[in-house]
């Protein structure tokens, strides 16, 4: 820029000096530039000598001073900038738009946050009102009267009153209490049992139409799915935790359950005690699983939602045959067949399921096959016996126990049992005689 400026400047000076200096043929020039030598005439050099400086200073201060006139205000226009001289200047300093700072209040739209990003909230509101408490009485160990035994979750599939909930739930009782989330309490009737699939359908009557959920679709679901497990644990109203599913197909004979014809859903959102039985809701407020058990922190299983809507099917069929000429009668429950239980329920010890157990927890035992103990029925014949939770059967009558399906066996064989289980780093010896469900 300076070098063209200093260029014009030069131009500007032999413009004037030809202009005022008429008779001077060829404009003399220094090696500088600039104009200090002063123009001849035809008659001599007859003008003072401090004159011609004079004049010749103050041709040299005009040419600066238009040069800087049009320098500063005449080369825009002659050229003018490009946008690719602002980016050469400004790549130094990417320029972006930052975020509005969060200082409470609405967001967009004029939307509280609270109300816009809270998706897990959203899905409680949607499905908790169909939530059920179910609480079992039985022969009080320690006292002898009738008391809370056990406890679980369920939730209402129908408006008439129809609540499904885990088998275990039940524990091969026929009346339940069932208390719903507004506090009020009814008796239920376990109308049917599917102890292959651990599924229950308990039916309370109600005078007004009752909160149900929306059943979903298992056979659709994808690992890494938000899911949120809702349940009613020891009568309190609506215990949420949320996670994702980590499995959509973990085998029952990884599990240790007799059948082989359910794939489990593995989520790492917590089955706490007394969840069992409730749902497990997508994103859309849909049930697509119900919770079954815990094995440790992270690991949980859940009976897919497709299964339920067989047993559903069932349910209604048993319905329709058992209703009267005049419209439904009251339900009955059908007659369970004899047989007999521990009061346990269990999960078979996979090599894969032991490594990640023993990460977790560096007191669970040192063993390569076992059946592990995850909830017990208190008053039950393996309470009484002194099994507790946590729990590994690793032997019965000396034999090495490597699958629940061994203790099934045991169990029906009516022998009394010697079992055998690790706890901790402990080994315990305890006497357990089966009963039999009534």
């Amino acid at each position: 820029g300076r070098i063209k400026m200093a260029a014009f400047g030069r131009s500007v000076c032999l413009l004037l000096r030809s202009s005022l200096c008429q008779k001077v043929a060829i404009p003399q020039v220094t090696r500088t530039g600039l104009c200090l030598r002063t123009c001849s005439t035809a008659a001599g050099n007859n003008t003072p000598k401090g004159y011609k400086y004079l004049r010749d200073s103050g041709i040299v201060i005009g040419c600066f001073a238009w040069g800087y006139v049009i320098g500063k205000f005449g080369l825009p226009y002659i050229w003018p900038k490009t946008d690719s001289d602002d980016k050469d200047k400004s790549s130094v300093v990417t320029k972006v738009d930052a975020a509005e700072p969060f200082y409470g209040g609405e967001g967009y739209g004029g939307i509280p946050r609270s109300k816009q990003f809270n998706f897990i909230a959203d899905v409680v509101e949607i499905a908790s009102p169909a939530v059920v408490y179910i609480e079992i009485h039985g022969k009080n160990p320690f006292t002898g009267g009738r008391a809370p035994t056990s406890n679980g979750s369920g939730f209402i599939v129908r408006e008439d009153g129809l609540v499904v909930t885990n088998a275990h739930v039940v524990a091969n009782k026929k009346y339940v209490k069932v208390r719903l989330q507004d506090g009020r309490l009814f008796d239920g009737i376990v109308t049917a049992v599917d102890q292959a699939s651990d599924i229950a359908a308990v039916k309370i009557n109600c005078n007004t139409n009752l909160a149900k959920v929306k059943l979903g679709n298992s056979a659709t679901l994808r690992p890494g799915e938000w899911v949120v497990a809702m349940g009613s644990p020891l009568s309190l109203s609506n215990t949420i935790t949320a996670g994702v599913i980590s499995s959509v197909q973990r085998g029952s004979r990884e599990l240790g359950l007799r059948h082989n014809d359910i794939d489990y859903i593995q989520t790492d959102a917590a089955i706490n005690f007394g969840n069992s039985g409730g749902p497990l809701v997508n994103l859309d407020g849909e049930v697509i699983g119900v919770n079954t058990l815990k094995v440790t922190t992270g690991i949980s299983f859940a009976i897919p939602i497709d299964k339920v809507k067989e047993f559903l099917k069932n349910v209604e069929q048993m319905e329709r045959a058992n209703k009267g000429w005049f419209g439904r009668g009251p339900v009955t429950p059908p007659a369970p067949p004899r047989r007999r239980y521990l009061g346990v329920t269990m999960v078979t010890l996979t090599p894969n399921i032991i490594m990640e157990l023993q990460e977790r927890n560096p007191n669970f035992p040192e063993v390569t096959s076992g059946v592990l103990v995850h909830r017990i029925i208190v008053g039950s014949p393996a309470y009484s016996g002194g099994i507790r939770p946590g729990d590994v059967i690793t032997a019965i009558n000396g034999r090495q126990v490597t699958s629940a399906r061994d203790i099934y066996d045991a169990v029906n064989s009516g022998q009394q049992l010697s079992i055998t289980c690790q706890r901790g780093r402990t080994v315990h010896q305890f006497s357990v005689t089966p009963e039999e469900a009534g």
